[in-house]
This record gives structure tokens, C-alpha cells and sequence, in this order.
């Protein structure tokens, strides 16, 4: 009877200790899943841009001489110059992910880091940069329709003129609103990816140097 009874608290302990150990291992497997989906990472890429610049200047310069009324003598100088430039430049440009497949915004990014105060930021900056693209594109429908309108209509040059003036004006306050590829500096970004990823790791219950 005893016997009996020791093979069952074996074959318990043995069961449980297999269950324990298998649950150990399917939760780590998770936590590394988990890890890799959620993980931020700062990613750099280089591109080579070549720059091509040709620029050619002819000047004649033509002398004329009077020795007498009726006699004179012309002389006439060419001088052309020529340059030439032909430069490679290495473009070094940034992006951010998350779990490798995800490209993120700035203003994601600062969302997922949990920064009210860039996010703030970069919401403000946004918010005035559309207004004057919206600005933009209004001044150059308005200059669009001007000229359209003027020349259709018969109108005098100034009108015309004005028309010109309000689509070009509408173009450079829209180019120079453009949203930039980036709000924030490299280095806080690298900062702030470390400090999430650490993080992430130690509520997963992962190692540190985990990768």
C-alpha cells in the first residue's frame, strides 16, 4: 500500500514538474514573440546622390578703331569659359520602426514613449504648417481662376497680373510648409528607443542583453 502510494506522489511530482517546465518555456516563447512584434528601433540608411553642374559663358567684345573719316579698322574678341562639376554626395537619412516592420512617425513615436510634451509639440507645429498649406492652396485656386477668368473675360493686365502674382505666392507659402522627415534629433530618438526596449524587456521578465 505504501508503495503504491509513493509511485502516485512520483508520478504527481513528475507531471507537474514536466507541466511547470513546459509552461516555463511556451510563456518565454511568448514574452520573445511579444518582444520582437513590439520592439522600436532606429534605422539608418546611406544613398549616394551624384550632382551634375555644367555652366558655359561666351563674351565678344568687338573694338573699333577710327584713324580718318572714311577709314576704320574693327578688331573682335571671343572668350569662352566652361566649367564643369561632377560630385558624389552620401545622404544620410533615418527612419523608425517598430517590431522591424512598422515605419513610425515622430508623432507615433513620442505617442508609443509616452511624451506629452513632444507630442504636443510636434501636434502644434502640424496644426500651423497645414493651416498655411491650406492658405496656400487657397491663394493659388483664387490666382488660378484670376488668370483663367481674366483672359476670358477680357480683363486689363493688371488684373491678370494679380492673378499671377496670387498663383505664385500660393506655390512658395505651400513648398515652404512642407511637413519636414523629421520634428526630433537622432540622438533622442536612439535615447528613447533604448529606454522603451529596456523597459519592454523587463515586463517580459527577458534578459537585458536580449536581442
Amino acid at each position: 500500500m505504501f508503495k503504491k502510494i509513493s509511485v502516485a506522489i512520483l508520478v504527481f511530482f513528475l507531471f507537474n514538474t514536466f507541466a511547470f517546465a513546459e509552461s516555463s518555456t511556451d510563456k518565454l516563447y511568448l514574452s520573445k514573440q511579444t518582444y520582437q512584434h513590439s520592439k522600436l528601433e532606429l534605422v539608418t540608411k546611406k544613398r549616394l546622390v551624384r550632382e551634375r553642374e555644367n555652366y558655359s559663358n561666351t563674351d565678344i567684345t568687338t573694338t573699333t578703331y577710327s584713324v580718318e573719316a572714311s577709314y576704320s579698322r574693327s578688331y573682335t574678341n571671343i572668350a569662352t569659359a566652361n566649367l564643369a562639376r561632377d560630385e558624389d554626395k552620401e545622404i544620410t537619412n533615418w527612419y523608425l520602426y517598430k517590431g522591424g516592420v512598422r515605419e513610425l512617425s515622430d508623432l507615433d513615436f513620442v505617442q508609443i514613449i509616452g511624451d506629452p510634451v513632444e507630442f504636443n509639440r510636434i501636434m502644434n507645429l502640424e496644426s500651423q504648417k497645414a493651416n498655411w498649406r491650406m492658405l496656400g492652396g487657397v491663394t493659388l485656386g483664387i490666382g488660378i481662376a484670376t488668370m483663367i477668368g481674366g483672359a476670358a473675360l477680357g480683363a486689363n493686365q493688371s488684373i491678370i497680373s494679380g492673378g499671377a502674382l496670387a498663383t505664385v505666392a500660393g506655390f512658395f507659402i505651400s513648398a515652404f510648409n512642407f511637413s519636414p522627415a523629421h520634428y526630433i534629433q537622432p540622438d533622442y530618438a536612439m535615447e528613447k528607443v533604448d529606454e522603451y526596449n529596456l523597459n519592454l524587456k523587463k515586463k517580459l521578465g527577458l534578459p537585458v542583453d536580449y536581442e
